[in-house]
């Protein structure tokens, strides 16, 4: 009995000490969250989106176009020419012909449609920042949720390790009492078998908090199995005000100020097609050279080069009713694209609603689990006295226990969640990277 004693106490000490094996630098959440934005795979390829439609935006809808040409031909025929002067054969006779050319197209007028193309293509590049800002805010809430779900199971871990130590005394004082004959060997066995859920607990939390530091080390794109690395609280902000969150939204939403800046687009497409229904203006210049070589012919060699240039107006007045039917199509895609905005308003409100109602709740929960921690705490202690003096019996103690830890799941649970209400709250507001 005495040998199993004291390897259960070695084993305590363990999984007790186990904790604090293969420590890391101590990271924040701002830590955190720059590590994911340097390295995370999905702002990455945001950000090369982004740097595309910055590309976009170039004085190209207004610059002429230049071309160069060269060819170079070669014949071999055989003929025959019979006139009123004779016949003349020509066996395997060669020809060589050489023509190059540089030539130049510049649009003066095309119904403002350059103009719009350069504003639309601005546009785009504005929805590319915002994309990225909305990447950025999504992945800043996921980081700061795995940052506080580790928080919030090392909170439960503390607690199984808090519970494991008494349990561990419990156990030794009820063997103690059972060896001098005090207290009878179903209370040491009771205890022990206490003492093995409580270590079986205290195995599944440590689990738990590993598989959510795996998590936050995904979003960080950094080595899976790294922990141990995060020592901190969940602290609430001041109570945010409903219609401050509202005003916010409805300047800051990422979400809105995309839907808008896509109205704006499509206001743009609707120019563009009602752009064809205007005459074109084009200069046209450049130089030409070509030279034709054939000795069987009369005239051995033709060769002429010289410069061009002159306007051209041009309008397309029938095109099987293709500019009314890309106009009519237009517009319908503005009136779509104004509904999908006011859908999106909608919801974001209702979003919000919900959202204040649950943080709400969040914090009077937050309120009342902070109290019975603080209280189920202090009972435990005391019962733990009283169970020394003999004048608690140790189910009656064990009650004490699960009180404390179904208090402490409470409390971090109620603080993790009202958390990330505040959270998705300020990124409802646009407000979540102050």
């Amino acid at each position: 009995m005495r040998k199993y004693v004291i390897g259960l106490w070695l084993a305590a000490g363990f999984l007790l000490s186990g904790a604090d094996c293969g420590a890391q630098t101590i990271m924040t959440l701002d830590s955190c969250i720059q590590r994911a934005l340097e390295a995370n795979y999905s702002i990455r390829i945001v950000r090369n989106q982004q740097q595309q439609a910055e590309n976009d935006v170039t004085v190209g809808p207004f610059l002429p176009t230049v071309t160069v040409s060269a060819s170079q031909d070669q014949t071999i025929s055989n003929g025959r020419v019979e006139s009123m002067s004779g016949t003349r054969e020509q066996d395997w006779s060669r020809s060589n012909s050489l023509t190059a050319g540089v030539a130049l197209n510049w649009t003066l007028f095309d119904g403002f449609e350059m103009f719009v193309t350069r504003n639309r293509y601005e546009e785009l590049r504005s929805i590319g920042e915002l994309n990225t800002k909305a990447a950025i805010e999504n992945l800043v809430v996921e980081v700061a949720s795995c940052y506080y779900e580790v928080v919030r199971q090392q909170s439960k871990v503390d607690a199984a390790r808090h519970t494991l130590e008494l349990s561990m005394t419990r156990y030794k004082e009820a063997h103690d009492k059972y060896v001098i004959g005090s207290m009878s060997g179903l209370e040491a066995l009771q205890a022990k078998l206490d003492l093995n859920a409580d270590s079986s607990t205290y195995m599944q939390e440590q689990q738990a908090l590993k598989s959510a530091y795996i998590a936050l080390n995904t979003v960080m794109n950094t080595e899976l199995h790294q922990h141990e690395y995060v020592r901190d609280s969940i602290v609430l902000r001041e109570p945010l005000a409903y219609r401050r969150l509202q005003d916010d939204m409805m300047e800051y939403n990422t979400t809105l100020l995309i839907g808008r800046r896509d109205c704006k687009v499509s206001e743009m497409d609707m120019k563009i097609a009602r752009a064809a229904l205007f005459p074109r203006l084009s200069f046209d210049g450049g130089y030409n050279f070509r030279r034709t070589k054939a000795p069987s012919d009369v005239t051995s060699l033709n060769r002429s080069s010289g410069p061009y240039w002159g306007f051209s107006l041009s309008m397309n007045v029938f095109n099987r009713l293709e500019n009314r039917r890309n106009i009519r199509n237009a517009k319908l895609e503005v009136e779509n694209t104004e509904l999908s905005y006011e859908e999106a308003e909608l919801q974001v409100k209702s979003d919000l609603a919900q959202l204040y109602n649950t943080y709400t709740n969040n914090l009077l929960l937050v309120n009342f689990e902070k109290d019975n921690a603080r209280i189920a705490y202090e009972n435990l202690d005391a019962a733990l006295l009283k169970y020394k003096l003999g004048e608690l019996a140790g189910i009656e103690f064990r009650e004490f226990q699960r009180s404390y830890i179904d208090a402490v799941d409470r409390e971090v649970s109620a603080l993790y969640d009202a958390k990330i209400a505040e959270l998705s709250l300020l990124l409802i507001s646009g407000k979540i990277m102050e």
